[in-house]
């Protein structure tokens, strides 16, 4: 091996462990592409990993760059948040390259096996001929490469038993919490004026929606979770309790009310989830093409969240509901390197003490947190 590679593998070893030794729960938010998507990648202080959701397919080979730079070797659990080609598109791919030694889902989708009406129905404008069948594919290769004695279909208060981390589940299969976690369970102030929607009956609201914690450090992820059940989660009691980082709910989505009651149901983000977990920082897993049809609604309640110092991006905003709620440049993973080299990610390094770091891979841009008063 030349003696530069050498050098670069070293400190790539040594890097990892001291990360590893100053006992932190790292968080990679990994930008999967111009387009949306979601891969989040943890790695525990006893170097444990666990991907929350594998992005689409095109992106399999940044996901998988991310890995290695974290110097993941196996996976020890991906959780599939649901069956959306953006969440888990990749996962065969990385499946084929790397062990994963647990898989975990909320059990079969609601949407295989469906005929062009019911997709034409619920996806309206962005629909095309003979998608069922297309989903279908997809689906049944993931079905295919699941180990059946390595899969775990989980519910709403589960724990997923990583090593050095605590992961319990929030929601999962449509259906969410009913009793507090532990120190949650007070009125939620933010539920004032809460609506109901149309209810969603396809994959997003089955979502697996996790809190991930080391000490007193949270970190929450709902998936693509839509309107009415994130309010049952928030209201009228806060179930969950409160975030240090918030991983945006289904990339800031929300649906102008002029689509139809249907559409407008699939928004994300209610005040009374991102108020009622008052994050001290909020990541936007987003492509530059943002949301073309979208309402800048979830970034407003993600801006007016009391207590949020910042939000940082996968990627900078070009278009739709979300470009005028761009962070700084310096919070920004990608700004228009549309050939992805090297992969870019936002990265949080958690501290026992319950401070945190974050890192922006384009630039090593970094900002401290300290820890939250109690």
């Amino acid at each position: 091996m030349p003696k530069r590679a050498f050098a670069a593998v070293l400190l790539t070893t040594l890097f990892c462990f001291t990360s590893r030794a100053q006992g932190t729960l790292d968080i990679y938010f990994i930008d999967v592409g111009r387009s949306v998507g979601n891969a989040t990648l943890l790695v525990t202080p006893t170097g444990q990993s666990m991907l929350l959701d594998a992005g689409p397919a095109y992106a399999a080979q940044r996901v998988l760059a991310v890995l290695k730079q974290a110097g993941v070797q196996q996976l020890d659990y991906l959780v599939i948040t649901h069956f959306h080609a953006d969440h888990y598109g990749a996962m065969t791919k990385i499946a084929s390259e790397m062990p994963i030694l647990h898989f975990i889902d909320h059990g079969p989708s609601v949407e295989a096996g469906k005929d062009d009406p019911w997709w034409k129905q619920r996806r309206g404008p962005w629909f095309r001929p003979n998608m069922g069948k297309e989903y279908d594919k997809n689906y049944h290769a993931y079905l295919d490469a699941l180990p059946k004695d390595r899969h775990t279909t989980v519910h709403p208060g589960d724990t997923i038993p990583i090593a050095g981390a605590q992961v319990v589940v929030l929601c999962s299969a449509g259906k969410v919490l009913t009793s507090p976690l532990p120190g949650a369970g007070q009125p939620n102030p933010a539920c004032a004026g809460a609506d109901r929607r149309a209810d969603d009956d396809a994959e997003d609201a089955q979502s697996i929606g996790v809190r991930v914690s080391l000490n007193s450090f949270h970190f929450v992820y709902l998936g693509d979770l839509t309107w009415n059940l994130a309010t049952d989660l928030f209201c009228p009691n806060n179930l969950v309790g409160s975030a240090d980082a918030y991983l945006i709910t289904h990339h800031a989505q929300s649906m102008p009310k002029e689509m139809g009651d249907y559409y407008y149901g699939l928004s994300a983000c209610p005040k009374a989830e991102v108020h009622g977990l008052r994050p001290r920082v909020a990541f936007l897993s987003l492509g530059a093409l943002g949301h073309k049809q979208g309402t800048s609604e979830a970034m407003d309640n993600v801006h007016s969240s009391p207590g949020l110092e910042d939000i940082w991006q996968t990627e900078f905003i070009e278009s739709g509901g979300e470009k005028q709620h761009n962070a700084p440049k310096e919070l920004i993973a990608n700004i228009g390197d549309n050939n992805q080299s090297p992969a870019r990610y936002i990265k949080l390094s958690a501290h026992p003490d319950g401070s945190f770091d974050v890192t922006n891979s384009r630039t090593n841009f970094t900002r401290h947190y300290a820890a939250r008063k109690q």
